[in-house]
């Protein structure tokens, strides 16, 4: 067979030139300690790997989820240890003064005390994440979810949404409550009411929490509600701001309750519940009086304060105390139920945020581990390949200066 000098010098060019790529290949994977350094290297693992780093990459995600999910529940759960420690306070004041031989002057000091503890128990209800966000309202995080109105009442501004978290590829856990179910929607010790002022007024009515003043009579009146409507001045004489009270589920007028003079500050008792009127009404001006199997915790106390400051020693006004006391404990019970209902929610989600943590760092272990064999380079059998290869590279290079120089001439 004829060889020819210039396939003679491919050849030998060509060993040279697989010898280079292959030494090239290995020191690149010693220098970045990656086996498959490209998908032609093995296809297969190639696909598994990337598989593997997207897996970590999301796991990564779920653990940032994990911990924000963690930090808020721990802090609901504090502030509703706090909450309950005030609320137990507030027990023993309103026990103290249901006390018989107490004056007002020494249930006005009872009531300043309990003022301070519904502050303290509004900036928990307010309290925030480290993020900067109300956890006890709902989605609407950036409003304080309890605000004061011009009577001293507090308002629920959240809403009932609920924050959940993904937290693994099929669990997501809450990370809070609404504040309205915590802590307006408590279960009232007896029917109530609630009080509000229509959000069509043009003045400047408002009306107080009230509280029920004879059991019997707003019993049979409940569920029904009533309506303090605000007539034109020139409906009396002499002329001036009146109102007329109506029951709300037939617009009739309630006996003795049509064309009453307005008196800012006065009781009005109507079918057995009393409330106060302030501000300026202008004709057509209404407030409500809505019948609720439920009281907020914030108008629990209102009310309790309310009666400690105003009832007085007389046996009407104690009758309606002892009510006001019996209501606002059974209330005050009825709310630490529902926290420790929630708190017992809370502490099972923390379980499963904490189950799914360890999971999660488990799967990471083994996923790495998978991903090492698959991606990483044995440096032992690597650098001894390298020096294997790169010897041939140099014999290579030394036969091929050899071959090269082979001619007929030389035998001449």
């Amino acid at each position: 067979m004829r060889i020819s000098t210039i396939q003679t010098f491919n050849n030998g060019l060509n060993q040279i030139m697989d010898n280079q790529s292959a030494v090239n290949k290995t020191q690149q994977q010693v220098s970045t300690g990656r086996k498959v350094l490209t998908p032609a290297d093995d296809p297969i693992s190639a696909t598994k790997i990337l598989q593997l780093q997207q897996d970590l990459a999301q796991r990564d995600q779920y653990d940032r989820n994990i911990t924000a999910a963690e930090n808020r529940l721990k802090l609901e759960d504090a502030t509703l240890q706090s909450v309950t420690d005030q609320l137990t306070r507030l027990q023993e004041l309103t026990v103290k003064a249901g006390g018989g031989a107490l004056t007002l002057e020494d249930r006005q000091y009872i009531a300043a005390e309990v003022s301070q503890l519904q502050n303290s128990l509004v900036d928990l209800f307010n309290t925030r994440d480290p993020n900067g966000e109300h956890i006890f309202a709902g989605f609407k995080g950036g409003t304080a979810p309890f605000q004061q109105n011009a009577t001293g009442r507090y308002e629920y501004q959240g809403d009932e949404g609920q924050r959940f978290l993904a937290i693994g590829a099929s669990t997501t856990v809450a990370t809070g409550d609404s504040g309205k179910s915590l802590f307006v929607d408590v279960a009232a010790a007896k029917n109530t009411f609630t009080t509000r002022s229509n959000v069509l007024n043009e003045g400047s009515l408002q009306i107080n929490a009230g509280f029920v003043v004879d059991e019997s009579i707003y019993g049979d009146f409940y569920p029904d509600d009533i309506i303090v409507t605000f007539n034109p001045e020139d409906a009396i004489s002499p002329p001036g701001p009146n109102y007329t009270v109506r029951r709300a589920s037939d617009n009739r007028v309630l006996e003795g309750q049509i064309q009453e003079p307005y008196n800012e500050g006065v009781e009005i008792v109507v079918q057995g519940v009393s409330f106060k009127l302030s501000g300026d009404p202008e004709s057509g001006d209404q407030v409500l009086i809505e019948s609720s199997p439920k009281q907020s915790i914030t108008d629990t106390i209102y009310r309790l304060v309310e009666g400690l400051n105003t009832l007085g020693d007389n046996p009407t006004d104690s009758a309606t105390l002892d009510i006001l006391i019996e209501d606002t404990l059974n209330n005050l019970s009825n709310a630490q139920t529902s926290i420790s209902s929630v708190r017992s929610e809370v502490g099972a989600r923390l379980n499963t945020v904490e189950n799914t943590k360890n999971l999660s760092a488990d799967v990471r272990i083994v996923s790495r581990e998978v991903l090492s064999k698959l991606s990483d380079v044995d440096f032992a059998e690597a650098v001894s390949r390298l020096s294997q290869q790169s010897f041939l590279l140099e014999a290579a290079q030394q036969s091929y200066t050899t071959i090269t120089r082979l001619s007929l001439f030389n035998q001449l």
